[in-house]
């Protein structure tokens, strides 16, 4: 009886573990944080994450034999997903849990912040002006067709620069991307208000916007 239940305890931590060989990586990391926008191909995974294709493949058969991302056909392309919705609950909880227990986080969002040109607005603030500003998604067309804040204007980061002349410069902009693991909304917030705009960052995803409102 004793050894019949060692037997099934040793038998659903090592299931449990592979789980945590897909997430034992900071590349696999981002990987599943890009995931939790939009569903991704190979190649668009790679460029996003600044590495190889063959690369990118490595980590995405570690996270498919992890039961983190699944697969489906789209024509000549293999398009990776998340495989539940629980693992983007999953990967913003790892995140609350190092901005909350790892101090270098924080060092590294702070420095980021403390940019100048660089303001920055909360999640609570940005809810309560929102309907009396201009908000931007300077994420990738295909994340904000998967879900974007209800009225935001998506001009992705590296269209910026030319599409400035479209934005409003007598009202304030509120910038947002895929969150606080994503440089982007700091980025742009600077560049625009360089260039005579009223901009704040908000440093929260899509996702963190509905889970306030819910």
């Amino acid at each position: 009886m004793f050894e019949q239940a060692v037997n099934y305890k040793n038998g659903l931590y090592k299931e449990l573990s592979k789980i945590g060989k897909g997430l034992s990586s900071d590349r696999r990391l981002e990987i599943l944080d890009l995931l939790t926008q939009a569903p991704k191909s190979v190649e668009t995974i790679a460029n996003g994450v600044g590495i190889s294709v063959a690369n990118a493949s490595r980590h995405l058969q570690i996270l498919k034999d992890s039961h983190l991302v699944k697969t489906k056909r789209k024509g000549n392309h293999i398009i990776y997903s998340l495989s539940s919705p629980k693992i983007s609950d999953l990967v913003h909880l790892l995140n609350d849990i190092g901005n909350s227990e790892l101090s270098d986080m924080k060092t590294i969002q702070d420095k980021s912040d403390a940019q100048d040109n660089v303001k920055t607005i909360s999640l609570k603030q940005a809810q309560e002006e929102y309907e009396n500003s201009f908000v931007l998604d300077v994420r990738p067309s295909d994340e904000y067709a998967a879900g974007h804040i209800q009225s935001a204007i998506n001009v992705p980061l590296e269209t910026l620069k030319e599409s400035m002349p479209k934005l409003p410069k007598d009202q304030k902009i509120i910038v947002y991307c895929r969150g606080r693991l994503c440089a982007n909304s700091n980025i742009a917030t600077q560049i625009l208000n360089r260039n005579g705009f009223d901009a704040v960052s908000l440093n929260s995803s899509y996702y963190d916007w509905n889970k306030i409102t819910e």
